[in-house]
Formats: C-alpha cells, structure tokens, sequence
C-alpha cells in the first residue's frame, strides 16, 4: 500500500488596518491623538451627547482604492486586536487510504473595533495533496482540507486551503470568540509516495 507523510505548520500573522500614528503613554494612560484648533466643547441633552471641534484643517475621510485617510481629531478612530493560536505546529502523519487523518488549533479574537474583524488565509506555501472538492475529506479519495467551527465561522464542511479564504468574521467588537480549525487529509492507492509539507499564514484584520 502506497502512503505519504503530511506536515502542516501554520504561522501566525495580527494585521490592523489604522493609519501610522505618533502616540503619547505612559504606565496607566494613552494619548493617541490630538488636535490643534481654536475650540471645540462636549454639549449633552438627555441621552444624547455631541463633541465638536473648531478650526480645524484639514478634515474629512478621502479614500483610492483599498486605502482611507481620516483626517481631523474628530474622525480618528483608535482600535486593537489580538490573535493567539493555541498550536502553531501541526502534523498529520502517515496518512492511509483506509481513513482519514485530522488535527485541529484553535484561534482566539478578541478586539474593540466597532466593525468587529475578519480572519482569513494571509498566504499558502509548501506542497500537499490534491484539495478537496466536494464538501467532505473522505477515506481511499485523495484530499486535503480545511474545516472551521465557532459562533463567527464562514466554512461549512471540508473546504480546499486558498490564498484570501474567509475564516471567520464578525461585524462586532469581541473578547476571546473561538475559532477551531481542523485540517483533515486523506489518500487513494494510486497518490505518490513523499513527504508534503505547508505554511500557512493567518491574518486577523480589524474593520474600520
């Protein structure tokens, strides 16, 4: 019987899509803008609230393409996110047509981004076998795939590892939402013998 070793590693990667900012903090606080303008105060009426500021140039929100500048204080949004991965090293082992081997990692978020996050496949190297097509990795089929489960997954069943994948997301600020990945491969008699191996990143991106 013919068999093949498989090794996946996955790397970590945090994005945060905020423009380059010079912040002032210390142990207990932050600044993490200001303004220079000629006034501006905090008028509350009942449960509403409005900030304004004055003379201040330039402002607005100018976007091209993929990128946006916000400018002005008032327009300024500060926002984090964290991405921990309970395995960064996973290994399928020798894989055999009579069933299918599966290992799985666990991706945590949290963030305080008003517009919540996406996490998705950053890129793929490596070699692996052929990916599955048809929803499932099934014994004695030659495939490789990707599952995900969790309150913010996208995936459904056993899907093929791509460059871009949406894994999960969430249109909300979050505290330590779970993702559980699990890799599955399986083999037919006739998949060439030899050791496969793949990197893949993850980035978590905020929405803004």
């Amino acid at each position: 019987m013919k068999k093949a070793i498989a090794t996946i590693i996955t790397l970590a990667i945090m994005g945060l899509p905020v423009c380059s900012r010079s912040e002032m903090n210390s142990a207990s606080y932050t600044i993490y803008a200001d303004s220079v303008n000629t006034g501006g105060i905090l008028s509350t009426g009942g449960a509403f609230s409005m900030e304004d500021t004055i003379g201040e140039s330039p402002v607005g929100i100018i976007t091209g393409g993929v990128y946006e500048t916000r400018g002005g204080y008032q327009a300024m949004v500060s926002s984090s996110i964290y991405m921990t991965i309970s395995s960064t090293s996973l290994n399928l082992g020798e894989l055999s047509a009579s069933s299918v081997s599966a290992v799985s990692t666990t991706v945590e978020i949290t963030t305080n981004a008003e517009d919540g996050y996406v996490l998705s496949v950053g890129s793929l190297t490596g070699t692996s076998i052929s990916a599955v097509s048809d929803g499932a990795v099934t014994a004695g089929a030659e495939e490789y795939g990707l599952s995900a489960t969790g309150f913010d997954s996208l995936i459904m069943g056993d899907v093929g590892i791509t460059n871009g994948l949406n894994i999960s997301v969430s249109g909300t600020p979050v505290t330590s939402v779970s993702t559980i990945l699990g890799l599955k491969a399986s083999i037919s008699p006739a998949t060439t013998p030899g050791a496969r191996s793949q990197n893949i990143s993850l980035v978590a991106s905020a929405n803004l």
